[in-house]
């Protein structure tokens, strides 16, 4: 009878990602940094200082990158309200990640919209305060936590393009 078990490397990769990605149940939390609650100096105290520090306007953004990124990342940045608090978190993975993986993990997205200036495709999941981007070959660039949306009917499923994390914040080459 042949095994049913994913051979070690696929199970270590879903291991990674399992810890990498909340469960439905915590969405918006993303390594104990949950956005709308947490701070920077949180932030700070958790995973030690940062590689950088902008200031952009009202929002500051705390970024970890190059040696200093999080396990798993290839950059996180913690974007943070005037009084501090953690109101989006962009997370760049330095693991491949596939649709699939994405919907076996928040499920079928509430929204599939694109990125205007380059027609790649972004899933919403206001719900769970969620948003997935994905590159040019259909993996995923970033996932981006915020505060989850009050749940509402969205007209016909479509929704406006949406902003490439990028454009928010300076990404590591």
């Amino acid at each position: 009878m042949p095994s049913t078990r994913p051979p070690l490397p696929a199970a270590a990769l879903l291991v990674s990602l399992s810890l990498l990605l909340p469960s439905p149940a915590d969405a918006r939390a993303w390594q104990g940094v949950e956005p709308g609650r947490s701070t920077s100096v949180e932030v700070v105290a958790r995973f030690g200082e940062p590689t950088t520090r902008k200031q952009r306007g009202a929002v500051s953004v705390v970024a970890y990158k190059g040696d200093q990124a999080l396990q798993g990342t290839k950059e996180v940045q913690f974007h943070c309200r005037a009084d501090g608090v953690v109101e989006e978190i962009t997370v760049f993975l330095a693991t491949s990640l596939d649709a699939e993986s994405v919907e076996g993990t928040f499920g079928k997205p509430q929204t599939k919209t694109f990125v205007e200036s380059t027609f790649q495709k972004v899933w919403l999941y206001p719900q769970k305060g969620v948003t997935v981007y994905f590159d040019k070959d259909s993996n995923v660039d970033a996932i981006s936590y915020t505060p989850p949306a009050p749940h509402k009917a969205v007209a016909g499923g479509a929704a406006p393009a949406a902003e490439k994390p990028e454009a928010k914040a300076e990404r590591a080459p």
